[in-house]
């Protein structure tokens, strides 16, 4: 059977809604962008006071007409509300903070969710004149009554799967009404499980690779994080692989640590993989891998939170590579070296193609005639190569691509 790969879908929604009940007046424009995290820890903000250390959101407040002779009134709201079925709470608000006084906006203010605490009275706008600021705690979650949220909290210091809305509004003294809401579907990463190649250090021989640039495959929940330099989607990977010896290693976190075949480069302790990937080849410029001996790799995932970056790291697998030069099986005639041997070993797997080749099984003897047919073409073997590579591409309900590994159905020796 091959591996099954769940995939949990989270939506980043933004809706801007502006409404103008009066139909004169001097409009103003809010410009707002998110901060994107994977994770918000709950420190990210204090519900008694407002403060907080990292930005959620960076907005800009002006007069459309840039047109400052007569400075007009804005109030400021910002709310962060929770919908979680797992707390069984339901779109209750974590914190409201608002201004109690409106602020006189006389030239654009920039402004984020830091400057909206109890413990800051002053703004300075662009021109660098002071704007008064007068804000309130009007709502905030009692969390001595929130015992399953408290728990979920003092285990992890994160806010607990589920969907929040952050929401900041901006009132003008016309009338004017600008809404931002960033609704998120948080669901923190906690899945980071290697696939192959490997296994335990006890089972080397089990786990035995028939190249020098194995494919890497691992298994990882999604993160809901866009760079907003790239644009990318998702969680940064990286990968360490380093040699086991036997006379020098009493662990696999003792090999691990040790002398690096990649990075090459001691100084960097992992090589980047790229952004949101499961599967990664082995590159020709990292260090040989060569026959006979036991090597080890680890997966690092980085994780965007709103108290920094945290790295979350893989156990750690084994395996050998395959050494031709060899013979541990009496009797058998086929040629271990032949291309087409090392491929078909790689997709029956060593211990099926032992017994068909070996003494006694059907194709004892045989020699390849060369030919490798996909559903009756002939096909070349940097194709079936490229597959046992990256796997087989499908496509699940919801149209999301990943690549399975193959499997094999059945094995039938013909003359």
């Amino acid at each position: 059977m091959g591996n099954t790969i769940k995939v949990k879908m989270m939506k980043r929604i933004v809706f801007l809604l502006t409404v103008w009940s009066s139909l004169f007046g001097q409009n103003i424009v809010f410009d707002v962008n998110w901060t994107p995290y994977v994770t918000y820890y709950i420190n990210m903000v204090d519900i008694n006071t407002g403060e907080s250390t990292m930005p959620i959101f960076l907005a800009e407040l002006r007069q459309e007409d840039s047109d400052y002779s007569n400075p007009i009134g804005v109030d400021i709201e910002f709310e962060i509300i929770i919908d979680s079925d797992v707390l069984g709470v339901n779109n209750e608000t974590l914190i409201k903070v608002e201004t109690i006084q409106p602020i006189q906006l006389t030239a654009p203010i920039q402004l984020s969710n830091m400057d909206l605490n109890l413990s800051t009275d002053v703004l300075f706008d662009t021109d660098g004149n002071q704007v008064q600021l007068n804000l309130d705690i009007t709502e905030n979650m009692d969390l001595s009554n929130a015992d399953e949220l408290m728990s979920v909290i003092m285990q992890t210091g994160y806010l607990p799967n589920g969907v929040y809305t952050f929401r900041v509004i901006v009132t003008s003294e016309s009338g004017q009404q600008i809404i931002e809401e960033d609704i998120l579907n948080i669901s923190n990463p906690s899945l980071l499980q290697l696939i192959s190649p490997g296994g335990l250090l006890s089972d080397t021989l089990s786990n035995e690779v028939y190249t020098s640039y194995p494919v890497f495959q691992w298994e990882s929940d999604p993160c809901n994080y866009v760079n907003p330099v790239t644009d990318e989607n998702g969680c940064q990977y990286f990968i360490r692989v380093s040699e086991f010896k036997s006379e020098e290693h009493s662990s696999v976190d003792q090999a691990i640590e040790s002398l690096t075949r990649l990075p090459l480069d001691q100084t960097l302790g992992f090589a980047p993989v790229g952004v949101g990937l499961t599967t990664f080849q082995y590159p020709t410029d990292a260090g040989d891998l060569e026959p006979g001996n036991v090597y080890v790799w680890q997966i690092r995932k980085d994780i965007v939170t709103t108290s920094g970056t945290e790295q979350m790291l893989s156990d750690i697998m084994a395996f050998k590579i395959k050494d031709f030069t060899s013979s541990d099986e009496e009797g058998n005639d086929v040629d271990e070296t032949s291309p087409l041997i090392i491929l078909l070993r790689s997709i029956i797997g060593d211990p099926l193609a032992d017994r068909i080749f070996g003494q006694g099984g059907q194709g004892y003897g045989m020699v390849l005639n060369g030919n490798i047919t996909l559903n009756e073409e002939i096909i070349e073997e940097s194709y079936v190569q490229s597959m046992i590579n990256t796997g087989i591409l499908t496509q699940d309900e919801e149209g999301n691509e990943t690549y399975r590994p193959m499997e094999v159905i059945s094995v039938e020796v013909i003359e």
